[in-house]
């Protein structure tokens, strides 16, 4: 094959798909994510396939388009997406860093003022994180956290013990916060305490 020949399987896992003209399907699995997003208690989604089969393009093209299937009151939310494989998300104090740091990132300026300040204590602990989160809520403001590649928190049990899924399941049982968690198996089967309650498979 010369470069820059196409492969001769078209089906060949080439990467995450970014840019949002290149991406076709998964139909229902986005309105999945959407409908559970739009309820009056935003449900968590934990999208489940093996690996190359295309879970890090969905949720990276779900918060490219996500306004386009929550057309109502889309000032609500904050949607993010989180690649946890990186060197930054680690350590608990690095994981919420980044998601401050991702969420600031999508807030409009006139409205960053206002939402800003309850993200720069330091350190970002998870008390802080949680008391961020809660005066979101007040603010209306619903954060939702697109979480790639889950299981790279479960190497690092020292720093995401069970005090740290907990408080994440504290949060989103209070309709503080929404996540949509890809992962290689369902999580209730390794993470049982984590309460991820909706599940939607890939294949």
């Amino acid at each position: 094959m010369t470069s820059g020949a196409l492969p001769s399987n078209p089906f060949v896992a080439a990467g995450m798909i970014e840019d949002p003209r290149l991406f076709v399907g998964r139909k229902d699995e986005l309105h999945a994510i959407a409908s559970r997003m739009k309820g009056d208690q935003p449900t968590s989604i934990n999208i489940v396939g093996e690996k190359h089969i295309g879970k890090s393009s969905l949720l990276h093209y779900f918060v490219r388009t996500w306004q386009q299937r929550v057309l109502n009151n889309s000032n609500s939310y904050v949607v993010i997406y989180l690649p946890l494989r990186g060197v930054d998300c680690q350590t608990e104090t690095g994981f919420y860093e980044a998601v401050a740091e991702g969420l600031l990132s999508h807030v409009q300026g006139w409205q960053q003022r206002s939402l800003q300040n309850c993200w720069k204590t330091k350190p970002l602990n998870r008390q802080a994180f949680s008391d961020a989160v809660k005066q979101w809520k007040q603010q209306g403001k619903l954060p939702v956290l697109c979480l790639d590649d889950f299981e790279s928190l479960l190497k690092y049990p020292d720093q995401f013990d069970n005090g740290f899924y907990d408080n994440l399941r504290s949060l989103m049982d209070s309709n503080a916060l929404m996540l949509v968690v890809a992962s290689r198996k369902q999580l209730d089967g390794c993470v049982g305490y984590f309460g991820i309650y909706q599940c939607a498979w890939v294949e």
